[in-house]
């Protein structure tokens, strides 16, 4: 990737109509939280059931009084990330 400099993307910006620089600092909002998680390391041993049991994890939903079956509640959800994901593939 070429160099850029932080004339070219003012200049850039200047070009584009006001009502899109918020998409612009949006773009920059996520870059910048992206970029970080990019650069954590990964964790080079799976979590047993053990680590699991003391995470903050188990019983994370435990007060929700709006999921009676966590199962369909987790099958909309990967229902709804599927059709996201979709959407954006049909986008590229």
């Amino acid at each position: 990737m070429r160099e850029v400099t932080e004339t070219q993307i003012l200049d850039a910006l200047r070009q584009l109509e006001p009502h899109l620089r918020g998409e612009v600092l949006d773009f920059i909002a996520f870059l910048t939280h992206r970029v970080p998680l990019e650069r954590a390391p990964s964790h080079t041993q799976p979590l047993t059931a053990a680590d699991m049991l003391q995470s903050e994890l188990v019983g994370l939903w435990a007060d929700r009084s709006d999921l009676d079956d966590s199962v369909a509640f987790a099958r909309q959800l990967r229902h709804q990330a599927e059709r996201r994901r979709g959407k954006a593939d049909d986008l590229r």
